[in-house]
């Protein structure tokens, strides 16, 4: 910084000198002068012979030695943030440890496959083949970093090059002594492009040296997986051909290779693999780890919680059947599902491990939802079902299992008819999906079975083990569906110890129906992926239904993908989810802030459904490539249908929008349109729901809470007003009247302010009416106090002989049949029609007998 101001206070009286002169000198010196200056630059500086000389020129001293110091700043600069950028390293820590294990693996599954290549199986080329692509991804992810530093290290050597080639590195000043701050300052600018071009040789040094490592990697992977892809295509048409004799036939395949030995090499291979795939996704299984037992915690403490806090704690608890007794193996099989699908491209071994944690955990939890029965069932079996998905860890093929392959077939269409049986005979729901989970193992063992009789023993194993798999697993999905509704239930009681939870108000059992179609629809999409999976036609699926997609379509002059129009459809279904959601939680929260009509979202839920719909519908259209232009025109055409047919709709979806913003009603309101009165429900976008007093719910066009006369009870306040009308006789005191009436409005159920009043209001033909108002704090109470309120005038006009009068009519009877008798009855007497017939008998009795006498 010295040598700058030094330089500075240098530079500029030179440079006031210089103009100074040429102001003031006249055109004769002028050529004097320019000769003088271009003796002058090459008097102070002298070059390198490699550098390119610049032109000479007649600028003055001062104004090419300011040139110099300005440059010579720019490229200090630039140099500096070279240097900033150079000094961020390649991490190559994780690289240096995972290449060469990447590469040592791809050269000993090529070893191992070519070993084994006469005993190969679909499931071994399937496993290695996930191996493979998770080593080769790992791979691309260190290709494309270190490419990406490939790419800035270009960048900076095309600068350096800039940077190196200019005039500047190669000018020294002849005359050290004349200008000793531009010397030096040359000097550092030379040291600190040595220093970053040297630094950055390094680093171009170290980034191609793991380039070359990486595209070693690369073409090994390459030329495995084409390797795996053709011994693929040829089990693949072995697949359904005959591998060995039929049954009944003799033995034609050699006994050369020892099961016992089998079993242990593949033993050893699956742990090598395990330890592979542990080293390379081992963040992963951190996070699993740390997500069990943070689920598991939090579970614990809130059984604990629910049990020291709820008044009804052993009310709650006897409803849980999972968590209450295996709380760790409830845990475990709500993540265990979540854990299939994390884990992207797992070998075999890891699959297997993961189905049988999933069958350890639901051993714990079979007998509370499918009874003592199945639970004997599922303990029987599970030992064939574990032997069976051992041999299915063998890589190679061994014909001595088909044997025992065929007993295991057997014993499992066994198991499935049992099970059958018991679902049959069981009226429950749960029992109707264990019905048709046993009907599909008894199809896919029995397939097995006679594919085993006619020598395809691969085919066989394949679909053996599948079904047995796949039933233990598809009982484990569907009891963490229970179990995860089971865990909602524990948390939603449990926050209802929070004041200010408004989970607090929620139906559990509505949200349990919202939750349990999404939880099957999820679990039943991880049961078909593994049947898929297991069956090795995951990669054949997945080809043939990206092609059906993603091929380009044509409809006149239009081009489309099917893969276009599911995935805008699938937008616009999780808009309309999220869109019905919101609205289902806001309506919940209202309910916490019923009583305060403005802390209440009410109908702006519209308001914010119309803005998720519509933003699923802009992200639909982006995201599947749908030109603007084209609903353009189909809105076009919207436009003549609205003039037509649409119309009523239309008005009803602008009153909709209309009542978000204006909010004449919300959600909770007591209203009155027309005849129908009622609570609002819900405000949607075509219709509003009132659910009527009655307990119906009446669906009201928007259109119509617009156009016609609304009364809204609950508009500013809860208040209501209650009007009686009261008749009392002409011969009543009226002035009691009054003094009563007031008397009974002194209730404490009747607001103070405004002040209740009695009025006459009246002269009726058979009464003097009396007007009653008073106001009530709340419409929910209205009518129960305006009942008591009547009670008690009822009761007050009775104990001060007040009439209450009735309409009376008199009965005048010009004429009375011959037939009839007039009799006189006593007080207390009974003179009902079955007395007077009994009466009328006896007197005929007693004629009859005078005149059986006579």
């Amino acid at each position: 910084m010295k040598r700058f101001f030094s330089t500075l206070a240098f530079i500029i009286p030179l440079s006031f000198f210089s103009i100074a002169q040429e102001g003031n000198s006249n055109s004769d010196n002028s050529k004097a002068n320019t000769i003088t200056s271009i003796k002058a630059i090459d008097t102070l500086f002298s070059y390198a012979d490699t550098a390119d000389i610049p032109a000479k020129n007649t600028k003055s001293t001062g104004f090419i030695l300011s040139q110099v110091i300005n440059k010579a700043q720019r490229y200090a600069f630039d140099l500096s943030e070279l240097n900033l950028q150079l000094s961020e390293y390649l991490d190559t820590t994780e690289m240096s440890e995972n290449l060469p294990v990447i590469n040592h693996l791809a050269k000993r599954i090529k070893s191992k496959t070519e070993e084994d290549s006469p005993y190969l199986s679909h499931r071994y080329i399937v496993g290695m083949e996930n191996l493979v692509n998770t080593a080769g991804d790992l791979n691309k992810s260190y290709r494309k970093k270190i490419q990406e530093r490939v790419d800035i290290l270009s960048e900076i050597g095309t600068r350096l090059s800039t940077i190196k080639s200019d005039s500047l590195f190669a000018m020294t000043l002849r005359d050290t002594t004349l200008v000793p701050a531009i010397n030096s300052e040359l000097r550092t600018l030379k040291k600190s492009l040595a220093t970053v071009d040297s630094l950055y040789l390094t680093q171009e040094i170290l980034t191609a040296r793991f380039q070359a490592r990486v595209s070693e990697n690369s073409v090994v992977f390459l030329a495995l997986q084409q390797f795996l892809n053709q011994n693929k295509k040829r089990l693949d048409r072995k697949y359904w051909t005959k591998e060995i004799n039929y049954l009944w036939e003799p033995i034609n395949y050699p006994n050369v290779t020892n099961l016992s030995t089998v079993i242990n090499e593949s033993l050893e291979f699956n742990i090598q693999l395990m330890s592979s795939y542990a080293e390379m996704t081992w963040h992963i299984f951190l996070i699993c780890s740390i997500i069990l037992v943070l689920v598991y915690l939090k579970i614990r403490s809130t059984i604990s919680e629910i049990g020291n806090q709820k008044d009804f704690a052993s009310l709650i608890l006897d409803r849980v059947k999972y968590f209450k007794r295996h709380t760790f193996s409830s845990t475990l099989l709500i993540l265990l599902p979540v854990f299939l699908i994390i884990f992207t491209k797992p070998p075999l071994i890891f699959i297997s491990i993961l189905s049988f944690s999933m069958v350890v955990a639901s051993s714990f939890l079979v007998k509370e939802q499918f009874g003592e029965y199945f639970n004997k069932l599922w303990f029987i079996f599970i030992i064939p079902y574990l032997l069976l998905a051992l041999s299915n860890l063998n890589w190679k093929v061994v014909y001595q299992e088909r044997w025992y392959v065929f007993l295991s077939t057997l014993l499992f269409i066994g198991m499935g008819v049992f099970v059958l049986k018991h679902a049959i005979a069981q009226k429950k729901e749960h029992y109707t999906f264990l019905k048709y989970l046993a009907i599909f193992m008894i199809a896919i063992e029995g397939f097995a079975f006679f594919a085993n009789i006619m020598g395809r023993f691969n085919l066989s194993k394949t679909y053996s083990v599948t079904g047995a798999i796949l039933f233990y697993r598809g009982i484990g999905l569907y009891l963490f569906v229970n179990v995860f509704l089971e865990a909602i239930y524990l948390f939603i009681e449990n926050s209802k110890t929070e004041s200010d939870g408004f989970t607090s108000y929620f139906d559990f059992q509505d949200l349990q129906k919202r939750m349990k179609g999404f939880l099957y629809v999820f679990a039943a999409a991880i049961w078909a992926y593994g049947v898929i999976w297991h069956l090795g036609y995951f990669d054949d699926f997945y080809k043939w239904i990206s092609n059906f997609l993603l091929q380009d379509r044509t409809l006149g002059d239009t081009v489309f993908q099917f893969g276009s129009i599911l995935l805008f459809i699938t937008i616009l279904y999780v808009s309309t989810f999220l869109a019905n959601n919101i609205a289902y939680f806001a309506s919940v929260k209202d309910q916490k802030n019923a009583s305060s009509r403005k802390q209440r979202l009410g109908s702006s839920v519209l308001l914010i459904r119309l803005a998720v719909l519509f933003v699923g519908f802009l992200l639909g259209m982006t995201a599947s490539k749908i030109p603007f232009d084209k609903i353009a025109i189909v809105l076009g055409a919207l436009s003549v249908g609205i003039g037509f047919g649409l119309q009523t709709i239309i008005n009803n979806l602008v009153s909709g929008i209309i009542l978000a913003f204006e909010r004449p009603i919300q959600i909770g309101d007591e209203i009155q349109v027309g005849t129908t009165s009622g609570t609002v429900k819900e405000v949607g976008i075509r219709a509003s729901k009132i659910q009527g007093y009655d307990g119906s719910e009446i669906v009201m066009p928007n259109g119509d809470l617009l156009s016609q006369s609304l009364i809204n009870w609950t508009l500013s306040d809860k208040k209501r007003r209650v009007e009686l009308i009261i008749g009392v006789g002409y011969g009543s005191d009226m002035n009691l009247v009054k003094s009563v009436l007031e008397e009974v409005l002194t209730n404490e159920r009747i607001l103070k302010t405004p002040h209740p009043n009695v009025y006459m209001q009246t002269f009726n033909d058979s009464s003097v009416d009396f007007r009653v108002l008073f106001w009530v704090e709340s419409m929910d109470i209205w009518i129960d106090v305006r009942a008591e309120v009547m009670s008690a005038i009822f009761e007050k006009f009775a104990e001060n002989n007040i009439e209450i009068p009735f309409p009376k009519r008199d009965l005048y009877l010009k004429s009375v049949p011959s037939n009839w008798q007039e009799k006189v009855s006593k007080p207390g007497e009974d003179i009902s029609p079955k007395m007077l017939d009994s009466g009328s008998e006896e007197n005929s009795t007693d004629e009859n007998k005078k005149s059986s006498e006579d």
